[in-house]
């Protein structure tokens, strides 16, 4: 039996977009001589939908484009994530289900059991959770579905969640496929955990799992695709990461079918942020993107990521030098440009810095304190980018990151500024890496730009380490501290001086108004800053 994966990149709210996708990958399967496809969970809606479940006519008109599947399903099964309205007078409006129709009708729907309600997932704030398994009969195969999240109630995964074990009522039925229709959001080093949690269930199941899930970006999560068919001894088949594509399975055919090279954690992440980027803009839709261009790391590897995903002609550079630049900054943000074949011009910023102070020392009745005057700077030339970024009708991409976030190292108002941030989830190592990932085949991020001492050169001769600890320390406890909760106490740390676990609890705990009105940060680990976290801004926290 010949089947068809369904990777599509669906648009959120936008049903039109999304049918014409499913009926054009159908038709695709069709030609390749495939009995079914399959595409991933609520690819109808899009995943996630949230508060636009709040609008009938979106989810009526989801419901409308099924007949548009059923007529296309005459001579090949078609299964189909959408969003089913819950017709009891009891419980959440709606289902999170899955369609089956062939030769012209529906022959099966499925309801998704276990609705996750913990970090970025919100499901049980719309859909009832359901209790039947499904099953359907095509060319003598007896095939059961499951959506996402159904199958991940297995020992040492997310068993303490639920008391519904959709695995365990399969295990009891005959069944030789079992089909997960999924919208699971990226994360670094999560697609082996995907793999040997399907393992297990095929093992469980005596069954092949076809995992099939969304690609593509929205908002701040991530979808990286990676569908496969996983055996009890492996995978016998593979689609590629962060790309759309119709990956084809023969049951029959006991040679593997993975094609798709695996990435290392730098390509996942410069293909990964490359697609935010190139979705978000897409997807909103704007034409172009413009950034700052300082000479240091972070700007450097944005605007090669943005580049990548745009392609030169939508990337607009600014170089906005004040005196106390060191000139190979600039001479940096030249030669970054002109490798990257992006525009880049200079704005320098001495003259309306002067007169902010000019104006305000009066005002306050003295001069400025050394930190105003530092962050007066990132502002002027926020308040510049985004007038250019009004004018010329770009988005200002942000490029502070994950560990300048944790310890208040951002400007409210200037290098917190932006529509969207590309390295809000990754620390100053990460940066690091990903740049050099980027020049891996040429120098396209001036080498000095990888040496230098990183610095926001807002005074003279300053480092980043004036302020904070080493970026090796620093960075550690941010994984530690964001993504595995532990606290900033000896025991935990105790390589790490006291006065240095002291100062970085009391930089992160009073930046979380910051944090707060950050933009939306392309989300690559377990725990990001933005999306799924719920720290209060005020009260006591559990660093202090």
């Amino acid at each position: 039996m010949k089947i068809a994966i369904g990777q599509i990149n669906p648009r959120v709210g936008d049903v039109a977009w999304n049918l014409k996708l499913i009926l054009d990958q159908t038709h695709k399967a069709k030609g390749s001589g495939c009995e079914l496809v399959a595409f991933p969970e609520l690819s109808l809606l899009g995943y996630p939908p949230r508060d636009l479940l709040d609008f009938p006519q979106i989810v009526d008109e989801n419901l409308r484009a099924l007949e548009n599947i059923k007529e296309a399903s005459s001579n090949i099964c078609v299964v189909v994530g959408y969003v089913e309205k819950n017709s009891s007078s009891t419980g959440k409006p709606f289902f999170n289900s899955a369609a089956v129709f062939y030769k012209g009708k529906q022959i099966a729907n499925y309801r998704k059991w276990l609705l996750p309600y913990y970090n970025i997932f919100e499901e049980e704030r719309y859909f009832e959770s359901a209790s039947e398994t499904v099953c359907f009969k095509i060319n003598n195969k007896n095939i059961a579905l499951s959506i996402c999240e159904d199958l991940w109630n297995e020992q040492g995964f997310v068993t303490r969640l639920y008391d519904k074990k959709p695995i365990d009522a399969l295990s009891n039925l005959k069944i030789d496929l079992v089909f997960n229709l999924s919208a699971s959001p990226f994360e670094l080093g999560k697609n082996k955990t995907r793999e040997k949690l399907f393992q297990q269930v095929s093992k469980k199941l005596k069954a092949p799992v076809i995992y099939c899930n969304q690609v593509g970006a929205n908002d701040e999560l991530l979808f990286d695709g990676s569908s496969f068919v996983m055996g009890e001894n492996g995978k016998t088949a593979q689609a590629k990461a962060f790309e759309q594509e119709l990956l084809v399975w023969d049951s029959e055919n006991s040679k593997p079918q993975v094609n798709a090279p695996e990435l290392t954690e730098a390509q996942s992440l410069l293909e990964g942020l490359s697609l935010g980027i190139r979705d978000y803009l897409d997807k909103t839709p704007a034409g172009s993107i413009c950034l700052g261009l300082s000479g240091g790391i972070d700007s450097s590897v944005v605007a090669a990521i943005a580049v990548k995903a745009l392609g030169p002609n939508r990337v607009f550079g600014f170089a906005m030098p004040s005196k106390f630049n060191a000139a190979q900054s600039l001479e940096d943000a030249q030669k970054l440009a002109q490798n990257l074949g992006i525009s880049l011009r200079t704005l320098p910023i001495d003259r309306i810095y002067e007169a902010v102070k000019k104006e305000l020392e009066p005002v306050v009745g003295h001069s400025l304190k050394t930190l105003t005057l530092e962050n007066t700077q990132p502002r002027i030339r926020m308040t510049l980018l985004m007038a250019i970024a009004n004018e010329e009708g770009h988005l200002l991409l942000n490029t502070s990151n994950k560990s300048e976030i944790l310890a208040g190292y951002a400007t409210l108002y200037g290098d917190t500024a932006g529509a969207l941030s590309v390295l809000g989830d990754l620390t100053k190592h990460q940066v690091y890496e990903l740049a050099k990932m980027i020049n891996a085949n040429k120098e396209v991020i001036p080498r000095r730009i990888l040496e230098r001492a990183p610095s926001a050169e807002l005074r003279e001769n300053q480092t980043d380490q004036d302020t904070l600890p080493p970026y090796d320390i620093l960075d550690s406890l941010v994984v530690g501290h964001v993504e595995g909760l532990k606290p900033f106490t000896a025991d935990v740390w105790p390589k790490i001086p006291p006065e240095t676990l002291k100062k970085v609890s009391h930089l992160n705990s009073i930046s979380e108004y910051k944090r707060r009105q950050l933009p939306p940060a392309l989300r690559v680990t377990s725990r990001a800053f933005g999306m799924g976290r719920r720290i209060p801004v005020v009260g006591r926290k559990p660093t202090e």
